[in-house]
């Protein structure tokens, strides 16, 4: 078979792996048995949560280099919607694109690059620089399995190796540099019972939201729309109550989630809500709590070395410039940047319609993926000048 078969005979095994968030165990042992019994890495199976585990691979087994590339992303998908019409777990090929749940976000992704590690291995191209194959769970949920590799990769960092990380994620026509931030709170207001005939005599407590909700639509989107603030979105409200009462709500409850700009920070915006609250409210009390997940956002500034170093072998090799953005969604390179220090960049095969029954990836974008990838790690990272 070419590598583009191959690849895409890996890819066809990983999608009829179930690893939905919470349940990436058999996958993560998956590529764990790839990782040490195709590439002879050295692996890690990191056990994080119930059925969750990350995994772990390193190529060198000699003294550490000063650089290390780190490859590879989360292992997990989100469930299937009763929307999909195709069995979700098989990969369908259809007018150049590879259909499956994960297809493209991101196992198309990784994939791509340890087939990129298998050419280099079988190769027996000399790298100057240590390279690891990290698979982490429950990105698409609470990230639990990034916070663990933090907690793994403080005892086992080599001091001063400076590192980069390549998330094989699906962006191809443009390499995510940084992300808006992401932070859930609840908000929770108390007012004061009374009879409902008589509303005056008590404070609705799903008033006084109603009435902070639309105060923060008038605040805060037009700051959105023109791009000095990351979004918002209100994902629920509950008063606790079941059933009919003519007692006026006393409580009420709101998730608020809030995006973060890379200038954004949820203390000053929760304070903001509070001095907000006091004005165009006024009535009840309002208390603001931090909820898990939580992301700082992130932003690799542009002229890092190892980030352009990447986009002048793509465009000097392949003719290729592109676009670098911010993501106004979070990854796990949120979590890597602000608690390891690691530059990460989003860059892998063009995908499509993710978190949808209509997800792909386009079968155009694998091979030109993997040999861009195997010959910037050959000439960053090895000891040969790759030619093409």
């Amino acid at each position: 078979m070419t590598e583009l078969e191959q690849c895409i005979d890996l890819l066809r095994q990983m999608v009829a792996i179930p690893s939905e968030s919470g349940n990436e165990a058999a996958f993560a042992s998956f590529l764990e048995r790839f990782l040490r019994e195709e590439l002879k890495l050295n692996t890690h199976l990191q056990h994080v949560d119930g059925n969750s585990c990350n995994v772990i691979g390193q190529w060198n087994d000699r003294k550490p280099r000063s650089r290390k590339l780190i490859l590879g992303g989360h292992i997990d998908t989100v469930p299937p919607t009763p929307r999909w019409r195709s069995d979700p777990y098989q990969l369908l090929e259809r007018d150049g694109t590879l259909c499956g749940l994960g297809a493209a976000d991101m196992k198309g992704g990784l994939a791509a690059q340890l087939m990129v590690l298998k050419r280099l291995k079988d190769e027996a191209v000399q790298l100057d620089a240590d390279i690891e194959f990290v698979g982490l769970a429950d990105e698409e949920r609470y990230s639990i399995g990034a916070h663990a590799y933090v907690d793994w990769a403080k005892v086992h960092h080599v001091p001063g190796q400076k590192t980069f990380f390549i998330m094989g994620e699906p962006h191809y026509d443009d390499i995510v540099i940084g992300a808006s931030g992401k932070a859930l709170l609840s908000l929770q207001i108390r007012g004061e019972e009374g009879h409902a005939a008589t509303p005056e005599k008590g404070t609705n407590a799903i008033d006084c939201m109603a009435a902070f909700l639309e105060a923060i639509q008038e605040t805060y989107m037009p700051k959105y729309m023109s791009g000095t603030c990351a979004s918002y979105c209100c994902l629920s409200i509950d008063s606790g109550r079941a059933g009919y009462s003519l007692t006026i709500p006393a409580t009420c409850q709101c998730l608020l989630n809030k995006q973060l700009l890379p200038t954004e920070r949820i203390d000053s915006f929760i304070a903001e809500l509070e001095t907000l609250y006091a004005k165009k409210v006024g009535r009840g009390t309002l208390t603001i709590q931090k909820e898990i997940p939580s992301y700082p956002a992130y932003q690799i500034d542009p002229e890092q070395e190892d980030l352009n170093r990447l986009t002048s072998f793509l465009q000097t090799r392949f003719s290729h410039t592109p676009l670098l953005r911010i993501n106004q969604s979070v990854s796990d390179g949120n979590i890597l940047y602000n608690n390891l220090g690691i530059p990460t960049a989003l860059f892998g095969p063009k995908g499509v319609a993710f978190h949808t029954e209509h997800e792909h990836v386009a079968i155009g974008s694998i091979q030109t993926y993997m040999d861009a990838l195997y010959g910037y790690i050959c000439e960053e990272y090895g000891r040969c000048i790759w030619t093409h």
